[in-house]
């Protein structure tokens, strides 16, 4: 697949060049968002929102991260009984995995990144994987989200 350059209000990234833009807007600060022409459980948000943290580390650790921004992942919306099957929990119809979290410095910015396999017990493409890149800059925090099905 070739990609697409992008450049956006301070930052720039790399759009698969067969996805279209999207009006949907699913997050507070969401600012891009672009998804596959054939399958819209494949796509691509920026969100940039203030922050009074100087650096992403303030949030502290990747998973730390995570946890404040775990709207990104999606929020359980049944809250029946269940029984527990096919490796969920009982009463739950939602999990979401951590697969890897990193911290990184590049040209002296810190980001970090984190790779989620979520899933639903609809049976949707056995889960979706969540790729999660941030980092702040003046006062912004700046979060790159792209997703695929499993």
């Amino acid at each position: 697949t070739d990609y697409l350059p992008y450049s956006g209000d301070g930052f720039k990234l790399s759009i698969p060049s067969k996805w279209n833009p999207s009006k949907e807007r699913e997050f507070p600060g969401q600012v891009l968002r672009y998804e596959d022409n054939f399958d819209s459980n494949s796509n691509l948000s920026v969100i940039i929102n203030p922050t009074d943290k100087k650096s992403i580390k303030d949030f502290g650790s990747p998973e730390e991260f995570l946890s404040k921004v775990d709207y990104l992942l999606g929020k359980q919306a049944y809250f029946g009984k269940t029984a527990s099957e096919g490796g969920f929990d009982p009463d739950a119809v939602a999990t979401a995995n951590i697969l890897e979290a990193t911290a990184s410095n590049v040209n002296g910015k810190d980001y970090y990144f984190v790779s989620v396999l979520t899933r639903t017990a609809d049976g949707d493409e056995g889960g979706k994987h969540q790729l999660i890149t941030a980092t702040v800059n003046d006062g912004k925090l700046y979060i790159c989200k792209a997703q695929a099905g499993d």
